[in-house]
Order: structure tokens, then C-alpha cells, then sequence
């Protein structure tokens, strides 16, 4: 069995030896929300996509010619957005913020996080290949704010600090894209879905099952570092 296990090893270190590693970059619009609860008595608002810019630099290792990892550094912006029409008592409380009638709010948690994706291409043409990615992913909180507008027109910039969050999320990952070679290199799109396993909110008393989730749309290019050396 230990014989096995190194020969499973060293043919993994063999081909990516052998094997083009590429590095690249993505950037493309996500819409997040958060799961529904809650906030005071006998209202429960009614949570819109937040819509956000998001960003990535990635490292694609090869296992074989069908399969990489895919570890990432992201900035994402995670939230919700709240429109309040009515309120016969001329406003509601949210997380400490009073929303006037009229108003929207927009709760914009930023975070930096670290995807370790598994990558399956579908194909192996010259051409383009669709792929799927899988895995899990670690945040880290580092800025919370909100932006509250009366009547749609006025905006009001309130920082929350971190202290109504907690700082760690745990979340999944699945992915659909499509890539080109070209060259040296390869261009993509993808569309992406991230779901939140983490509670959310930092109360002491009460556990909350708040969690985060968001679609994106997104497209980037990858450079492969070195070309492989069975070609040379």
C-alpha cells in the first residue's frame, strides 16, 4: 500500500514537471444576497441582489490533461439590498440603521478569499473547451459598510465596521466556462455560483442561519509560466 501511494505521488510530481502551469486573471459582476430572516417583528424584508464588481488572480496546476487545481486570491462584495416603500410607523431598524420611507439601503460586505478549485475540462480540442470548476473556498472580512439613499436620490455612506459579521466565512464553489487557446495563453468565461456554509452574523446570543450567496459572470486570460519540456 506505501509502495503505491509513492508511486502515486511521483507520477503526480512527474507531470507537472512535464506540464504547462498557467497563471492568470479574471474580473467580471457578481449579484449576492444573503438567506431571508427575521429582523424584527413581524417583518421580514424582502432581500434584492446586491450588484458588485469582483476580481481574481489564479495559479492552474495540471494533473492530468483533463483535470487541474486551481488555488485563487479574490476580492468579492458581498450583501443585499433593501427597498422600503412603506412603513406606517415612518421607518424600520436594520442592524442599527434606520430606513426612512422611500429609502434603499445597500449592505456591501467586502472580503478577500481563497478558492481551491478542482478543474474539469470537458474536451481536449485546439479549439475551446468547456469546464467545470468544484471546490471549497476561505474568506476573510476586512470592511463592512452601508449606503442608504431617501427617495432614491440622496446617499448616505455608513461604515458598520466588522463587528456585525463574522471575520471567517466557509463556502462552495461551482463554475461553468468556456476557454480558447491562443498562443501562449487561453481566454475564458464563466458563470459562477458561490453558497455560504458559514453563519454570517457575529450575535452572542441568538444564531441566526444567515448565509451568503451570489451569481457571477466573468472572463479572464491565463498565461501558461513555461512551455513543456517534452516539446523542447
Amino acid at each position: 500500500m506505501r509502495t503505491m501511494f509513492k508511486t502515486l505521488v511521483f507520477m503526480s510530481l512527474a507531470n507537472l514537471t512535464f506540464a504547462q502551469i498557467f497563471v492568470g486573471v479574471r474580473g467580471g459582476v457578481t449579484g449576492s444576497t444573503m438567506t431571508k430572516f427575521r429582523l424584527i417583528e413581524n417583518i421580514t424584508p424582502d432581500f434584492k441582489l446586491l450588484p458588485a464588481l469582483s476580481g481574481a488572480i489564479f495559479v492552474e496546476l495540471p494533473i492530468s490533461n483533463r483535470i487541474s487545481i486551481q488555488p485563487e486570491l479574490a476580492f468579492t462584495q458581498k450583501g443585499f439590498v433593501i427597498n422600503e416603500s412603506f412603513n406606517i410607523n415612518g421607518g424600520n431598524n436594520l442592524l442599527g440603521l434606520n430606513i426612512p420611507i422611500g429609502g434603499r439601503i445597500a449592505l456591501k460586505n467586502n472580503h478577500l478569499e481563497m478558492p481551491i478549485l478542482a478543474k474539469f475540462k470537458l474536451g481536449d480540442s485546439n479549439v475551446g473547451n468547456t469546464y467545470i470548476l468544484l471546490g471549497p473556498s476561505v474568506g476573510y472580512l476586512f470592511d463592512s459598510r452601508a449606503v442608504i439613499r431617501v427617495l432614491n436620490i440622496f446617499p448616505i455612506h455608513t461604515g458598520l465596521g466588522t463587528g456585525l459579521f463574522k471575520n471567517a466565512e466557509f463556502s462552495g464553489v461551482a463554475a461553468l466556462g468556456y476557454e480558447i487557446p491562443f498562443r501562449n495563453g487561453k481566454f475564458f468565461m464563466e458563470g459562477r455560483y458561490q453558497h455560504g456554509f458559514s453563519r454570517v452574523l457575529n450575535l452572542p446570543l441568538v444564531q441566526l442561519p444567515v448565509r451568503n450567496k451570489s451569481l457571477g459572470l466573468s472572463m479572464g486570460l491565463s498565461f501558461a509560466l513555461r512551455s513543456k519540456l517534452r516539446d523542447v
